[in-house]
Protein backbone atom coordinates (compact mmCIF):
# COMPACT_ATOMS: atom_id res chain seq x y z
CA UNK A 1 0.00 0.00 0.00
CA UNK A 2 2.59 2.49 0.73
CA UNK A 3 4.51 1.85 -2.44
CA UNK A 4 1.63 2.62 -4.19
CA UNK A 5 0.56 6.04 -2.59
CA UNK A 6 4.45 6.45 -3.23
CA UNK A 7 3.86 5.80 -6.97
CA UNK A 8 0.98 8.17 -7.06
CA UNK A 9 2.90 10.65 -5.48
CA UNK A 10 6.12 10.66 -7.76
CA UNK A 11 3.04 9.91 -10.99
CA UNK A 12 1.52 13.33 -9.80
CA UNK A 13 5.20 15.14 -9.40
CA UNK A 14 5.20 13.93 -12.94
CA UNK A 15 2.26 15.79 -14.24
CA UNK A 16 3.42 18.74 -12.17
CA UNK A 17 6.38 19.68 -13.98
CA UNK A 18 5.27 18.85 -17.56
CA UNK A 19 2.45 21.11 -16.91
CA UNK A 20 4.65 23.85 -17.83
CA UNK A 21 6.76 24.75 -20.69
CA UNK A 22 6.60 20.73 -21.75
CA UNK A 23 2.91 20.64 -22.37
CA UNK A 24 2.35 24.58 -23.38
CA UNK A 25 4.92 23.39 -26.60
CA UNK A 26 3.28 20.57 -27.30
CA UNK A 27 -0.08 22.20 -27.28
CA UNK A 28 0.94 25.13 -29.58
CA UNK A 29 2.92 22.55 -32.32
CA UNK A 30 0.28 20.61 -31.83
CA UNK A 31 -2.51 23.43 -32.69
CA UNK A 32 -0.19 23.79 -35.72
CA UNK A 33 -0.69 20.33 -36.94
CA UNK A 34 -4.49 20.37 -36.09
CA UNK A 35 -4.61 23.20 -38.46
CA UNK A 36 -2.48 21.43 -41.11
CA UNK A 37 -4.69 18.45 -41.06
CA UNK A 38 -8.21 20.06 -41.50
CA UNK A 39 -6.76 21.99 -44.69
CA UNK A 40 -5.75 18.54 -46.06
CA UNK A 41 -9.49 17.53 -45.66
CA UNK A 42 -8.76 14.69 -42.58
CA UNK A 43 -11.41 14.32 -39.88
CA UNK A 44 -11.27 15.21 -36.38
CA UNK A 45 -11.29 11.67 -35.57
CA UNK A 46 -8.02 10.98 -37.69
CA UNK A 47 -6.31 13.73 -37.07
CA UNK A 48 -6.70 12.57 -33.15
CA UNK A 49 -6.38 9.06 -33.84
CA UNK A 50 -3.23 9.60 -35.71
CA UNK A 51 -1.40 11.74 -32.65
CA UNK A 52 -1.93 8.97 -30.26
CA UNK A 53 -0.61 6.04 -33.07
CA UNK A 54 1.98 8.19 -33.90
CA UNK A 55 3.12 10.27 -31.74
CA UNK A 56 5.92 12.24 -33.54
CA UNK A 57 5.58 15.34 -35.12
CA UNK A 58 7.76 15.13 -38.51
CA UNK A 59 5.99 11.83 -39.28
CA UNK A 60 2.17 12.80 -38.55
CA UNK A 61 3.21 16.06 -41.15
CA UNK A 62 4.17 13.50 -43.33
CA UNK A 63 1.51 11.38 -42.92
CA UNK A 64 -1.19 14.68 -43.93
CA UNK A 65 1.00 15.59 -46.71
CA UNK A 66 0.80 12.44 -48.33
CA UNK A 67 -2.59 11.44 -47.16
CA UNK A 68 -3.21 14.81 -49.00
CA UNK A 69 -1.25 14.17 -52.39
CA UNK A 70 -3.20 10.47 -52.72
CA UNK A 71 -0.49 8.63 -51.67
CA UNK A 72 -1.12 4.75 -51.49
CA UNK A 73 -1.12 2.93 -47.66
CA UNK A 74 2.25 1.39 -47.65
CA UNK A 75 4.33 4.52 -48.74
CA UNK A 76 2.37 6.39 -46.31
CA UNK A 77 3.81 3.88 -43.64
CA UNK A 78 7.26 3.57 -44.52
CA UNK A 79 7.67 7.35 -44.78
CA UNK A 80 6.35 7.79 -41.58
CA UNK A 81 8.26 5.46 -40.07
CA UNK A 82 11.15 7.32 -41.67
CA UNK A 83 10.38 10.45 -40.33
CA UNK A 84 10.52 9.01 -36.74
CA UNK A 85 13.55 6.76 -36.77
CA UNK A 86 15.28 9.71 -34.53
CA UNK A 87 13.24 7.62 -31.85
CA UNK A 88 15.29 4.85 -31.87
CA UNK A 89 18.66 5.79 -30.73
CA UNK A 90 16.29 8.50 -28.61
CA UNK A 91 14.88 5.08 -26.88
CA UNK A 92 18.07 3.41 -26.93
CA UNK A 93 19.85 6.07 -25.14
CA UNK A 94 16.61 6.49 -22.57
CA UNK A 95 16.31 2.69 -21.80
CA UNK A 96 19.54 2.25 -19.18
CA UNK A 97 17.58 4.97 -16.73
CA UNK A 98 14.91 2.24 -16.24
CA UNK A 99 17.42 -0.70 -15.58
CA UNK A 100 17.11 -0.66 -12.32
CA UNK A 101 13.70 -0.12 -12.07
CA UNK A 102 11.37 -3.55 -10.57
CA UNK A 103 8.96 -4.51 -13.41
CA UNK A 104 8.52 -6.40 -16.08
CA UNK A 105 10.94 -5.46 -19.56
CA UNK A 106 7.89 -6.09 -21.62
CA UNK A 107 6.61 -2.68 -20.49
CA UNK A 108 9.63 -1.06 -21.94
CA UNK A 109 7.90 -1.63 -25.49
CA UNK A 110 4.69 0.28 -23.80
CA UNK A 111 7.04 2.63 -22.33
CA UNK A 112 9.28 3.70 -25.87
CA UNK A 113 5.90 4.74 -27.27
CA UNK A 114 5.38 7.74 -25.16
CA UNK A 115 9.08 8.97 -25.44
CA UNK A 116 9.23 12.15 -27.09
CA UNK A 117 11.64 15.03 -27.29
CA UNK A 118 10.42 16.79 -24.12
CA UNK A 119 10.25 13.22 -22.51
CA UNK A 120 13.53 11.94 -23.35
CA UNK A 121 15.33 15.15 -22.46
CA UNK A 122 13.31 15.53 -18.78
CA UNK A 123 14.02 11.67 -18.42
CA UNK A 124 18.02 11.69 -19.21
CA UNK A 125 18.69 14.90 -17.76
CA UNK A 126 16.14 14.03 -14.20
CA UNK A 127 15.97 10.47 -14.76
CA UNK A 128 19.05 9.25 -12.39
CA UNK A 129 18.29 11.55 -9.73
CA UNK A 130 14.37 9.83 -8.93
CA UNK A 131 14.65 6.57 -6.99
CA UNK A 132 14.65 3.37 -9.32
CA UNK A 133 11.37 2.02 -8.22
CA UNK A 134 9.64 5.34 -9.10
CA UNK A 135 11.28 6.04 -12.19
CA UNK A 136 8.09 4.55 -14.12
CA UNK A 137 5.67 6.46 -12.54
CA UNK A 138 7.17 9.71 -12.96
CA UNK A 139 7.69 9.11 -16.58
CA UNK A 140 4.25 8.12 -17.18
CA UNK A 141 3.08 11.09 -15.37
CA UNK A 142 4.89 13.24 -17.12
CA UNK A 143 4.63 11.66 -20.91
CA UNK A 144 0.70 11.19 -20.19
CA UNK A 145 0.59 14.94 -19.28
CA UNK A 146 2.42 15.74 -23.04
CA UNK A 147 0.14 13.67 -24.95
CA UNK A 148 -2.73 14.86 -23.40
CA UNK A 149 -1.98 18.87 -24.44
CA UNK A 150 -1.06 17.68 -27.48
CA UNK A 151 -4.18 16.02 -28.19
CA UNK A 152 -6.18 19.08 -26.49
CA UNK A 153 -4.07 21.35 -29.03
CA UNK A 154 -5.17 19.04 -32.00
CA UNK A 155 -8.47 19.75 -31.47
CA UNK A 156 -8.14 23.24 -31.17
CA UNK A 157 -6.23 24.06 -34.52
CA UNK A 158 -8.76 21.52 -36.19
CA UNK A 159 -11.42 24.22 -34.82
CA UNK A 160 -9.84 27.17 -35.42
CA UNK A 161 -8.16 26.03 -38.97
CA UNK A 162 -10.26 28.37 -40.91
CA UNK A 163 -9.73 31.48 -38.64
CA UNK A 164 -5.82 30.93 -38.43
CA UNK A 165 -3.41 32.17 -40.82
CA UNK A 166 -1.43 29.66 -42.76
CA UNK A 167 1.94 31.21 -41.54
CA UNK A 168 0.95 31.08 -37.74
CA UNK A 169 -0.46 27.23 -38.06
CA UNK A 170 2.99 26.23 -39.51
CA UNK A 171 5.48 28.37 -37.18
CA UNK A 172 3.61 26.52 -34.46
CA UNK A 173 4.80 23.47 -35.61
CA UNK A 174 8.58 24.59 -35.67
CA UNK A 175 8.50 25.16 -31.34
CA UNK A 176 8.88 22.04 -30.54
CA UNK A 177 12.67 21.58 -32.49
CA UNK A 178 13.78 25.25 -31.14
CA UNK A 179 12.47 24.35 -27.57
CA UNK A 180 14.96 20.69 -28.23
CA UNK A 181 17.55 23.17 -29.84
CA UNK A 182 17.71 25.69 -26.76
CA UNK A 183 17.77 22.33 -24.34
CA UNK A 184 21.14 21.08 -26.33
CA UNK A 185 22.53 24.44 -25.96
CA UNK A 186 22.28 23.94 -22.29
CA UNK A 187 24.01 20.66 -21.90
CA UNK A 188 27.67 19.87 -21.14
CA UNK A 189 28.55 17.31 -23.54
CA UNK A 190 30.09 19.10 -26.32
CA UNK A 191 28.94 16.42 -28.99
CA UNK A 192 25.37 17.44 -28.41
CA UNK A 193 26.56 21.26 -29.12
CA UNK A 194 28.71 19.92 -32.15
CA UNK A 195 25.66 17.80 -33.42
CA UNK A 196 23.08 20.68 -33.26
CA UNK A 197 25.63 23.45 -34.97
CA UNK A 198 26.20 20.73 -37.89
CA UNK A 199 23.06 19.67 -38.36
CA UNK A 200 21.72 22.89 -38.59
CA UNK A 201 24.73 23.84 -41.32
CA UNK A 202 24.30 20.51 -43.57
CA UNK A 203 20.40 20.70 -43.37
CA UNK A 204 19.43 23.09 -45.74
CA UNK A 205 22.00 22.11 -48.26
CA UNK A 206 21.11 18.67 -48.01
CA UNK A 207 17.43 19.42 -48.76
CA UNK A 208 17.67 21.06 -51.47
CA UNK A 209 19.90 18.74 -52.66
CA UNK A 210 17.16 15.87 -51.86
CA UNK A 211 14.55 16.39 -50.61
CA UNK A 212 13.81 13.01 -50.03
CA UNK A 213 16.93 11.73 -47.91
CA UNK A 214 18.20 15.18 -47.09
CA UNK A 215 16.97 15.33 -43.21
CA UNK A 216 18.40 11.52 -42.59
CA UNK A 217 22.03 12.18 -45.01
CA UNK A 218 22.61 15.65 -42.73
CA UNK A 219 21.16 13.53 -39.16
CA UNK A 220 23.85 10.72 -39.73
CA UNK A 221 26.72 13.05 -41.31
CA UNK A 222 26.59 15.57 -38.12
CA UNK A 223 25.87 12.70 -35.98
CA UNK A 224 28.84 10.53 -36.50
CA UNK A 225 31.30 13.46 -36.85
CA UNK A 226 29.99 14.76 -33.74
CA UNK A 227 30.43 11.45 -31.92
CA UNK A 228 34.18 11.35 -33.00
CA UNK A 229 34.94 14.88 -32.77
CA UNK A 230 33.26 14.72 -29.23
CA UNK A 231 35.30 11.83 -28.09
CA UNK A 232 38.77 13.80 -29.02
CA UNK A 233 37.44 17.00 -27.42
CA UNK A 234 36.84 14.90 -24.19
CA UNK A 235 40.70 13.22 -24.47
CA UNK A 236 41.92 16.85 -25.06
CA UNK A 237 40.23 18.55 -22.15
CA UNK A 238 41.04 15.13 -19.84
CA UNK A 239 44.97 16.02 -20.16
Amino acid sequence: MEYLETNIKTFLKGIRNALGLPALLLFSAMTGFGSLAQEQGISVYISILSTILIWGLPGQVVYVELYGLGAPLIPIVLAVAGANARFMPMTLSMMPVFDDSPHNRLWNYFLAHFISINTWSEMISRGKQIRADRRIAYFLGFSFTCMIAGLIGVFQGYILAESMPQIVSLSLIFLVPIYFSLIMTNTKKPQYVIALILGSLLGPPMHILTPEWGLLISGVVSGSLSFIFGKRLKKIFSK
